[in-house]
């Protein structure tokens, strides 16, 4: 185990220094724009937040994580604290920053600003788990099983909606719904579930103009414009397909998707040099934040957009093998949760920006620019190290029985 734990921490430290690198290139022509001419001001907030992140994410390696289900305050604070900021971020709150390119997302406290999703998606593994694996035999029973956990689940995908931000909302209902599973919650409940939630998902993408469009586009280049299912979404919006096609060419509908395939084009199996990007220079929107893969890729080459996958390769294998040898069902619980929150947003960010999947903004755990996501991102690495400790301790099992009680006897 202590090879897993040094293979994790060596994974998030590489992902870490190549974001560093990444948001100090990408962001210095908007960051002289924006800032008097400095263009340094992006990477400086960078480093300030990673300082605070890897405070946090050293309090979670430290904190024992069965104090989540031994402290009921804490279970309670948590959940709070989400719904509040969940709903903080709206107006007239006075902590609201405003909309921002069309949604509700920010709080802040002057210049300091937080996305108040990170917690939520954070919070999700650890509500979860903590219940789930609270219940024994019941995990099976409809309503402490399924509903509750469902009902609380079902507020948070809600606040995330009215935002909206459909990425977080996605992320956030994936993670929950897979830890119900793996919990012991009956398929039949999760399938219905799902189906329920996707019909709601996709009616809520068709009645929103800007996200039918987006998934218009990727439909279009998926499908070809003379395919039913483009001339339904075409009808939705009130289009021909002939109109579908000549709009995709001809708007920008399509352009950041457009301008990080050029990016990886123009960088080629080596890349054109640090710093040397021509994308981020007002060609490529997010350059720094929901599309820094496709600049590491530009600059660097095959080298780092490979390196990445395999960095997040190694921290799903990582963090696997926490979940499987963790000596409670709360520690398996938490780490598989927690692993894959990081791995799927991961290989989400990845999937837009290779043009994959539709256009969504998502930020790359570890290297995108943002407080937020290193924070998020920390913690659970934290969190996976308090883990992995356990395992190495020879008396955590009798420990984990004594703490898990009746309910994982009867499990």
């Amino acid at each position: 185990m202590r090879k897993v734990i040094a293979t994790l921490l060596t994974c998030a430290a590489l992902l870490t220094g190549l974001g560093v690198i990444f948001v100090a290139s990408a962001s210095t022509v908007r960051s002289a724009s924006l800032h008097r001419g400095d263009p340094h001001w992006f990477l400086m907030r960078q480093i300030a937040w990673l300082a605070v992140a890897m405070a946090l994410g050293l309090f979670a390696a430290k904190f024992d994580y069965h104090h989540w289900q031994k402290q009921r305050w804490l279970q309670i604070a948590l959940l709070a604290a989400v719904f509040l900021g969940l709903a903080a971020v709206f107006p007239p709150s006075p902590i609201a920053v405003g909309r921002i390119n069309g949604s509700y997302r920010w709080v802040g406290l002057g210049p300091v600003r937080f996305q108040p999703s990170e917690l939520a998606k954070l919070a999700t593994v650890i509500l979860v788990s903590v219940w789930m694996s609270g219940l024994g035999w019941r995990v099976r029973t409809f309503w402490r099983g399924f509903a509750l956990p469902l009902g609380v689940l079902a507020v948070v995908l809600g606040l995330l909606i009215l935002e909206p931000d459909f990425g977080a909302m996605f992320v956030t209902a994936v993670v929950g719904m897979a830890l119900l599973f793996v919990a012991g919650a009956r398929v039949l409940y999760i399938a219905a579930a799902g189906v329920s939630g996707a019909g709601v998902f996709l009616a809520l993408v068709l009645h929103d103009t800007v996200r039918c469009e987006r998934l218009l586009v990727y439909v279009v280049k998926a499908f070809g414009a003379a395919s039913f299912l483009t001339e339904w979404l075409a009808g939705l919006i009130g289009k021909t397909p002939e109109q579908v096609l000549q709009d995709v060419a001809a708007s920008n509908k399509k352009h950041q998707a457009e301008q990080s395939r050029l990016a990886f084009i123009n960088g080629g199996p080596l890349g054109v040099g640090l710093n040397n990007s021509m994308q981020k220079h007002y060609y490529l929107p997010e350059a720094y934040t929901d599309f820094i893969y496709a600049i590491a890729g530009e600059e660097w080459g095959l080298p780092a957009t490979l390196g990445i996958l395999l960095a997040f390769g190694a921290i799903l294998v990582c963090g696997l093998l926490i979940a499987a040898r963790a000596p409670d069902r709360l520690g398996r619980l938490l780490a598989f949760g927690l692993t894959l929150l990081l791995v799927f947003q991961a290989f989400f960010n990845i999937g837009v920006v290779t043009d994959c999947l539709p256009t969504k903004g998502l930020a790359l755990p570890f290297i995108s620019y943002g407080g937020s996501n290193l924070i998020t991102a920390f913690v659970a690495i934290g969190m996976l190290v308090n883990i992995a400790t356990h395992v190495l301790d020879p008396d955590a099992h009798i420990r984990a029985q004594l703490h898990d009680g009746p309910a994982a006897r009867g499990a």
